[in-house]
């Protein structure tokens, strides 16, 4: 079998004043690979911009498999 990227999503969870269930961000056109420091990074942007806390993310990837 034959695996190619396809693309890669990163939703961010942040609850707050209001949405307390929690509030999802979703970012698309991600790299291939990201890393912990780079969504802790994310997480640490969105906290600046607004009176939210980062809870957790999410991260898909979508590949295509080919059956050789």
């Amino acid at each position: 079998m034959e695996k190619s990227w396809l693309k890669t999503a990163v939703s961010i969870t942040m609850t707050g004043e209001g949405h307390e269930k929690g509030l999802k961000r979703s970012f698309a056109n991600m790299p291939e690979v990201v890393s912990d420091d780079q969504i802790k990074g994310l997480g640490n942007v969105l906290e600046a911009v607004s009176n939210d806390t980062f809870d957790f993310a999410t991260v898909t990837t979508t590949e295509k498999i080919i059956n050789n």
